[in-house]
């Protein structure tokens, strides 16, 4: 994967909570999603892809979320791509990768994009290990539309992970369950704040992606 990226003014020694057994932790907040389903079913956009794109744009709307450690640097990638498992017809578990929709002419092009990448994922699969992934400028999107839940957790490749992680749920009534985990060298409880305001704006308002 080919990205630009620029580097920080930071000391990676002095990071905070890099010491820690763990630097991840997890939240789970359910946010309105209604609109967001029935543009979806308008304009025969799945479900899935439409709030896929919202999360993408939102992850790069935030800098801190483009952060990584790549050698002795922090910096900080122009954009970041998603990898996502893809459930086939016998259950077992592949990933696609997908760039934002903001990368497109509209969204019926990135939708159309993505789509191809699903019905071709033998060719699309995404192959880097997960141990390897941590600085590469991606995110983990992962929708589990079986189950409203009220929180979750998430596996953890190796204590001081980076890559966000971020899994949501059934649409009940209004509202999905939207699970963000993240690493604490970089994202606090104010990151937190700002991406589940913009992505609910984006769920309320997705023809912003149009």
């Amino acid at each position: 994967m080919k990205n630009q990226y620029k580097i920080l003014d930071m000391d990676v020694n002095e990071l905070p909570f890099a010491d820690f057994l763990t630097s991840r932790y997890s939240m789970t907040v359910k946010l309105n999603a209604l609109k967001t389903y029935e543009l979806a079913k308008k304009e025969n956009i799945p479900f899935f892809n439409l709030t896929s794109a919202c999360i993408l744009e939102t992850l790069n709307e935030i800098p801190e979320f483009k952060w990584r450690i790549v050698g002795d640097n922090v910096v900080e990638y122009e954009k970041i791509n998603a990898v996502s498992p893809i459930m086939q017809n016998d259950y077992t578990i592949r990933e696609i990768e997908m760039e934002p929709a903001s990368d497109f002419e509209n969204i019926f092009q990135w939708n159309e994009y993505v789509e191809n990448k699903k019905d071709n994922i033998e060719d699309n699969q995404y192959l880097v290990e997960p141990m390897k992934r941590d600085e590469e400028p991606i995110s983990n999107l992962s929708c589990i539309p079986w189950i409203d839940f009220d929180s979750m957790t998430n596996i953890i490749a190796s204590p001081n992970q980076i890559m966000p992680v971020i899994s949501w749920g059934k649409l009940v009534g209004e509202k999905i369950p939207v699970s963000l985990t993240a690493s604490h060298v970089f994202i606090f409880g104010w990151h937190f704040k700002l991406f589940y305001e913009k992505l609910e704006e984006y769920l309320n308002n997705t023809e912003k992606l149009f």
